[in-house]
């Protein structure tokens, strides 16, 4: 499944980088998340709950960070697993910025095989664009209380 996006943000670039370098911040802003552990070198941790039409299930993780240029972008990948499902993605981050505005996009590709792609597949697009669109919306106001 293919997914990108842009959003805007209403302060400079590189407030809006530090919030995304913010631990707390980000993992609180994550729907879903039960557990976000930074295990150092740009990796995490990661648990969530995740609910796609009639399946749901918890699932354990690694998200990690490489190829950063600060405040600028950054690529991530993830793999997990749970509830006889295997996620696999990866994807990048940009920000550009101007006059006290940050414009965010990304772009990515997740592979979601066993229980969750037979099940929820006709769902995933629009529950991940649900989801996503919530994740920057906490992040929007993380960022604006910085």
């Amino acid at each position: 499944m293919k997914l990108s996006g842009a959003y805007r943000f209403d302060v400079p670039r590189e407030r809006l980088w530090r919030t995304l370098m913010d631990t707390a911040a980000v993992g609180s802003c994550i729907p879903g998340v039960r557990a976000f552990t930074p295990l150092g070198d740009d990796r995490y941790e990661i648990e969530l709950g995740v609910k796609v039409g009639i399946v749901s299930g918890s699932y354990k993780g690694t998200l990690a960070i490489t190829d950063r240029v600060e405040p600028e972008s950054y690529r991530m990948t993830f793999e997990g697993s749970g509830a006889r499902t295997e996620i696999r993605g990866a994807g990048s981050l940009a920000l550009a910025g101007e006059d006290g505005t940050t414009e965010l996009s990304f772009e990515g590709d997740v592979q979601v095989t066993g229980v969750l792609a037979r099940v929820g597949q006709r769902l995933m697009g629009s529950v991940a664009k649900s989801q996503i669109d919530r994740f920057f919306d906490c992040l929007r106001a993380k960022a604006a209380e910085a």
